[in-house]
This record gives structure tokens, C-alpha cells and sequence, in this order.
């Protein structure tokens, strides 16, 4: 009688274990995720945005749990659909590109048009790159008397650009291959705020070759 009873302690013990093991299981939570494809050049949208309910156990550590918390920010890098969007990996600057790098303090980013990789080091500038800006006159656009001019040295290469304004080299897919007949549109720099009129004047006004600078 007595070994009957131990058995059926044993059982109920095990079934509560049991019971207790798959309820913990099946505890799942809400985590926000990338709903597409994000290249992290604009701030995030509900449109840009999932939930999915996963097992408690396997939500990483920064993820989010409310959409509301992503919507205005920037990703620090891209994002693939179904990708848990974490904290850590988003900011509210919007200066902060998909490169990860960010325009310094009291700087202004401008991109500058670069119609072939010619004026680009045949395409070799990269982002984190140093290159120094110059601006040669467009006849019927540029005043009468201007001449090529050295308009910066040593400019932070915040980002580049294709000519869709996509990130060149870097569109947003799993492979880091560069689309078909990708073309090299323009290359963003940071620049003092001082400049910013002459810059804009020279857009309007030249093309520009972009020389890169060794490091110091």
C-alpha cells in the first residue's frame, strides 16, 4: 500500500513538473520587428514596423515591445525584414547614416552631385574616407572669370550615393554585390556651417572632383 501511495505522489509530482515546465514554455512576449527591408536613411514609420510574439526565453536583450517606441528614430545600420528592431540600435539624430557614422557637432552634411566614379577615385570613396573638394566651373552657369577652386581639404566622407539615392554599393540586400548598372550619384561630406551658402552656390554653378587625402 505504501509503495502504491509513493507511486502516485511520484506521478503527481511529475505531472506538476510537467505541467509547470510547459507553462513556462509557452509563455511567449511581443517584440517589434522590421516589417521590410530598411536602409536606415529615414526616420522609422508604423508602415517600416511589426510585432510577433516570441518565446519569453528568446527575446534578445534591448528588444522592444511597444512600436511606439521606434516611430521618429533612425536605425544606426539596416535592417532586414523580421529582424528584432533593439533599442541600442536606434538614434534620434538624424545626422546619424546608414554607415554609422554621424555628422560631428556644429557641422553641416551636404551631398555633393558626382555625375561618374571618374570624379569619385574611379568609385574607391568610401564612407570614413578624407577627401579634399574641387569645384570646376559649368560654362553658361558659373560667373564669367571664375576658375577651379580648392573649396575644402581633408573633408569627412559621411556617405555615398547612388544615383537613385540609395547608399551605392550597399543597396538594401542580403548581398553586399552592388546592383546592375549601379551608377555613383553623389557623395555627402560634413562641412562647416560657414560654408553652407557658398556650397550651394557651387552646386548650382560646377561639378566637382573629389581628390582623396591621405591620413595625418
Amino acid at each position: 500500500m505504501i509503495g502504491q501511495r509513493a507511486l502516485i505522489v511520484l506521478a503527481l509530482a511529475a505531472g506538476a513538473l510537467a505541467g509547470t515546465l510547459y507553462y513556462v514554455g509557452a509563455q511567449r512576449s511581443s517584440v517589434v520587428i522590421a516589417a521590410r527591408d530598411i536602409d536606415g536613411t529615414h526616420p522609422l514609420t508604423a508602415d517600416d514596423l511589426g510585432i510577433v510574439s516570441v518565446p519569453a526565453d528568446a527575446v534578445p536583450p534591448g528588444a522592444l515591445a511597444d512600436e511606439s517606441a521606434a516611430l521618429g528614430k533612425l536605425p544606426r545600420a539596416p535592417l532586414w525584414r523580421g529582424q528584432v528592431v533593439l533599442q541600442p540600435a536606434l538614434s534620434m539624430d538624424a545626422a546619424s547614416f546608414h554607415t554609422g557614422l554621424a555628422l560631428p557637432t556644429g557641422m553641416r552634411a551636404v551631398a555633393l552631385p558626382v555625375s561618374s566614379a571618374a570624379q569619385a577615385v574611379g568609385g574607391a570613396i568610401v564612407p570614413g574616407a578624407r577627401v579634399d573638394v574641387i569645384a570646376v566651373p559649368v560654362a553658361g552657369r558659373a560667373p564669367g572669370g571664375r576658375t577651379a577652386e580648392l573649396l575644402l581639404q581633408g573633408a569627412m566622407v559621411l556617405d555615398v550615393r547612388s544615383e537613385t539615392g540609395s547608399p551605392y554599393g550597399a543597396a538594401v540586400t542580403k548581398t553586399p554585390v552592388s546592383s546592375v548598372g549601379e551608377r555613383i550619384g553623389s557623395v555627402v561630406v560634413a562641412i562647416d556651417s560657414l560654408d553652407e551658402v557658398r556650397f550651394a552656390d557651387r552646386i548650382v554653378t560646377s561639378t566637382f572632383i573629389l581628390a582623396l587625402a591621405g591620413s595625418h
